[in-house]
């Protein structure tokens, strides 16, 4: 009587430890009127209400061939785009557990106007990532991830899903809502991605597939296996259908990257830095860095689901999902970085500057440190490096979907979706003073030559210098209910369907971070009792905790690096309770002061509470005749409350040892005092989306809507650090403060597109997208006078700032060529072109630390590309499935002050080549290659403009970073039944 087009919900679920009970809200309500909140046709894929697709067809039939593989997948996100009521972008898997790339982030980058970063993280753009982080659509960060149309999020000090948690194996596609309409979550100001896994009900029978492979890094000369495996299978009952669906996916992955660093440039206008230059001011960097780095991470998921049908008129459902996300790499870095502002030339030497004034290459005679030269040689660092986090998360999700009569349809959803994040990250340095030696960056890769290897290569020459712990610990719980009615309209010429609903969230997240402890071991100011030179050499102190590391085959052997140098060893770096026991008690006891393990301190800890209230309403309309051409749409309205509420701390510096007056030494001793906020906000969102099918395969779509997005957590914690100012002497200068701002509202836009989609065949399509964003509320950073205890003090914090837009355009195009002769009829292409501009907003580069800013320069948005595209070429045959896709963003903004070099940092223009091979032997069995970074792509990170006291700025973008990693290899192996 009544037909079910198939679900999809998931869940996670992860037990938290020490979270605060949810609180008092109309959670309570929500729960008591109907156990649940709707799974919605988004749940599954796109609403394609109005037009059918078998999502659950093995094989998609094209004029009686039999089309699989990539071409099947592609049809089928196709098929997802023409029939979604909104404007959307879509990948699926065809085959069981086949997304096209090894990963969810290398996935959406193929989609149009989706770009990830090539690094750790945009905050740190110091460390390449082989697998991308950071998603970004349209060139905003702010993202909103679902899991089968809920929330979903990893614990961190953001309030998102990391993409790269969760395993791809497990899905079965993933869609990209750009200009969603009013029953999809909010919190998306870029746009939304939903994740979807498989339900039992997607298929018509049962389903048994799995997937081997393993694969192998041509830097790391690691191989590492994955595997996944799926079951699903549905059974009439004596009280009516059911289905089962278990999935289990594992993924391993070891990668190397190798990175060279140049220090920032800074302007400088003394006698000695001059010499051999005719001009009145030079620029000079303060170093060069080699980093050798190796990655491994672990990544597993389970994925179960349940549907039952016990009438033609009900459903229920549950579903779980868990995923595990393990990762660590150890870094081992040589550096020369002089003191930037204290470098002077070798006696008897000059530095080489181009016509600009700028270095190029030198002996610089010795280190400083405070502008005073040690007269000990040039200082050489090197050290070791861990770093280490475990990610969980778990969904579980229950539902149901009930028709009251034949034009009324209720469902009901309840999630509950749990997070927990742990971090370590531990470094132990060590130095040496060598004779001499000079650098060079005026080619292509920066040089330094060590005037006297034998001396690099002796162990008694180095010593233990310092160490830095860092400690992380995030855990997330949000709870979930949601009630949808669908009520269908009977003789209508233009109403076809109303959606109205009901969602209410409460989420406690609870973010620890202990900062970066750094803390001396010995130097030429911290000298240890007992030793000859006041420094506890390697050779005198753990003697068996440093050996020799030899960074073979650095760059691809394009960089010669020195292999006798002496390094903290790597056992050493990765047992970070066995090295903070044995550094301090044989080194730092016998000075009585330095470096000591971290631990967590008040203002580490941000608590958060945040309730949400939301309401919808949408309805769907069309009329076939009406206006001369089939006009389909839905208008609608979502209104959605925040309350918020924040716990955390204030300090006050420990004046008492500062040269300060004695009435501030008294006063400011370290003391802490309680720093909550609370606040609430509404937002109203409508949404319009317009489709006119112009011919059987042309339609022209129009989208307009309002988005928010809410602040990341660290961007809301209420802590406040007061201090007072210093000049290079020591003396006070100011009263300054750092913090967070718990009462940042979300950021805002309006937003329009346009598109015009011909599809031409069956596989085939062309599109064109046009878009415009009027973002209102930006969060940037900005110093303002506040007062406490009756002080003026110049706090640095993020507000809610201008406004800009950003516009831009998107093109698509797939087609096969199934009329050329033969085997040519097999080949085809997938190609998107997006183009983002953006205006006004304020974004200037705030130093954190000494509160400057890059004045005069109008920057970007960060993670905006002006440019990107993908372009593969495609092959399907008979048994042959081949794929060559390359993907390319043009240099864009990743930070306005990155913590290392305080500067602007860019990721500049890049490129990667990926491909694929497949033959499948019968319909059960297929085996392929996959390869990543075919093109051996070098990353290259600017850093600039840099701004001086006196106000002025140097344009200039200079090199900061050069990386390269592996080719990655896997042989494949997928079978189904």
């Amino acid at each position: 009587m009544y037909k079910f087009s198939s679900h999809a919900s998931a869940g996670t679920g992860v037990r938290a430890r020490r979270l605060q009970p949810l609180r008092h809200s109309a959670m309570a309500i929500s729960i008591g009127l109907l156990l649940a909140a709707p799974a919605y046709a988004q749940q599954q894929a796109p609403s394609t209400r109005g037009g059918a697709s078998n999502t659950g067809a093995s094989a998609v039939d094209l004029d009686t061939v039999e089309v699989r593989g990539v071409r099947a997948s592609l049809i089928k996100s196709q098929v997802i785009k023409r029939d979604a009521a909104q404007i959307v972008d879509s990948v699926s898997a065809e085959d069981i557990g086949a997304l096209p790339d090894r990963s969810v982030t290398e996935t959406l980058r193929r989609v149009s106007g989706v770009t990830i970063d090539q690094f750790a993280a945009r905050s740190d753009p110091d460390h390449f990532s082989a697998e991308g982080s950071g998603v970004m659509i349209r060139g905003l960060t702010q993202v909103r991830g679902e899991l089968n149309g809920r929330d979903i999020f990893s614990a961190g000090s953001g309030r998102g899903l990391s993409f790269e948690d969760v395993p791809a194996e497990l899905m079965a596609g993933v869609d990209v809502y750009k200009n969603p309409s009013a029953e999809i979550i909010e919190g998306g100001l870029g746009g939304t991605i939903n994740l979807r896994t498989r339900m039992p009900f997607d298929n018509p029978g049962r389903i048994i597939g799995g997937n081997v492979d393993v694969n192998y890094g041509d830097m790391s000369k690691k191989y590492k296996p994955s595997a996944s495996f799926l079951f699903s299978d549905r059974w009439q009952t004596g009280v009516g259908e059911m289905g089962f669906m278990f999935d289990i996916a594992h993924s391993e992955l070891a990668t190397r990257s190798d990175g060279i660093q140049t220090e920032p440039y800074v302007r400088r206008t003394d006698a000695p830095v001059l010499a051999g230059s005719n001009r009145s001011e030079v620029y000079v960097p303060g170093g060069v860095n080699w980093r050798q780095l190796d990655y491994e991470r672990k990544r597993n998921g389970i994925a179960a689901s349940f549907q039952w049908r016990p009438s033609d008129s009900t459903e229920i459902y549950a579903q779980y999902l868990r995923s595990r996300y393990d990762m660590n790499w150890q870094e081992r870095a040589a550096f020369f970085n002089d003191g930037t502002n204290n470098i002077v030339p070798a006696p008897g030497t000059t530095f080489r500057y181009d016509q600009d004034g700028v270095f190029q290459s030198g002996s610089p005679s010795s280190n400083s440190w405070r502008g005073l030269l040690t007269g000990d040689g040039v200082r050489f660092n090197t050290d070791n490096r861990y770093s280490a986090q475990r990610t969980t998360t778990s969904d579980l999700s229950v539902g149901f979907s009930h028709y009251l009569n034949d034009n009324l349809q209720l469902k009901g959803d309840l999630q509950l979706v749990q997070s927990e994040n742990d971090q370590l990250d531990f470094t132990v340095f060590s130095a040496i003073y060598l004779p001499g030696l000079s650098y060079d960056v005026s080619g292509r890769y920066p040089r330094i030559t060590i005037a006297d290897p034998a001396f690099a290569g002796t162990q008694s020459n180095y010593f233990w210098a310092a160490a830095m712990d860092h400690l992380g610990r995030n855990e997330g719980r949000q709870f979930s209910a949601r009630v949808d009615l669908e009520y269908t309209f009977q003789d209508s010429d233009w109403l076809r369907f109303a959606r109205f609903g009901m969602r209410s969230t409460d989420r406690n997240q609870i973010n620890k971070n202990s900062g970066y402890n750094w803390g001396v071991l010995s130097d030429n100011w911290a000298a240890v009792p007992g030793t000859p030179n006041g420094l506890a050499t390697m050779s005198q102190f753990l003697p068996n905790e440093s050996s020799q590391f030899a960074f073979s085959n650095f760059f691809r052997g394009k960089v010669a690096v020195p292999s006798n140098l002496y390094f903290p060893n790597g056992g050493l770096a990765t047992n970070y309770a066995r090295a903070s026991q044995l550094l301090s008690q044989q080194i730092v006891a016998l000075r009585g002061s330095g470096w000591a393990p971290d631990m967590y301190r008040p203002q580490d800890t941000n608590n958060q509470f945040e309730r949400t209230q939301a309401a919808y309403m949408v309805v769907y309309f069309g009329n076939d005749e009406a206006l001369g051409v089939p006009v389909d749409g839905n208008v609608g309205v979502r209104v959605v409350q925040t309350k918020a509420e924040a716990e955390g701390f204030g300090q006050f510096q420990d004046m008492s040892q500062l040269n300060v007056t004695p009435e501030l030494q008294a006063r400011y001793r370290g003391q802490y005092f309680e720093n909550n906020s609370q606040g609430s906000y509404t937002n109203v969102l409508p949404s319009l989306n317009l489709r006119a099918r112009l011919t059987d395969s042309l339609q022209w779509r129009v989208a307009a809507s309002k988005a928010m997005a809410r602040p990341d957590y660290t961007q809301l914690q209420p802590f406040i650090l007061l201090s007072v100012d210093t000049d290079a002497s020591g003396n006070p200068i100011g009263f300054v403060g750092s913090a967070g701002n718990p009462m940042l509202k979300p950021m805002r836009a309006n937003q329009f597109d346009t598109a015009l989609e011909w599809y031409f065949d069956t596989s085939d399509m062309l599109y064109a997208t046009l878009f415009y964003k009027k973002v209102k509320d930006y969060f940037a950073t900005q110093n303002r006078t506040e007062i406490y205890d009756n002080r003026e003090w110049l706090v640095t914090r993020p507000y809610n700032m201008d406004e800009g837009t950003i516009r831009g355009a998107e093109l698509g195009y797939t087609q096969f060529f199934d009329s050329l002769p033969g085997w040519l009829s097999g080949f085809g292409v997938n190609a998107n072109f997006t183009f983002v501009d953006s205006r006004g907003g304020v974004n200037t580069a705030t130093d954190p630390y000494t509160r400057t800013n890059v004045t005069g320069v109008q920057l970007p948005l960060e993670g905006l590309s002006r440019r990107s595209y993908n372009l593969a070429g495609i092959y399907e045959k008979g048994p042959l499935s081949f794929r060559l896709a390359y993907s390319w963003r043009s240099r864009y903004l990743l930070t306005t002050s990155d913590a290392a070099t305080r500067l602007p940092t860019w990721s500049d223009d890049y490129g990667q080549l990926d491909g694929s091979f497949f033959y499948r032997f019968n319909e059960h069995l297929q085996l392929g290659v996959q390869a990543n970074n075919l093109t051996n792509t070098e990353t290259k990170v600017l850093m600039g403009p840099t701004s001086y006291a006196d106000g002025a700025v140097d344009t200039r973008l200079y090199t900061r970073s050069q990386f390269v990693n592996d080719r990655r290899y896997s042989l494949v192996l997928r079978m189904n039944w």
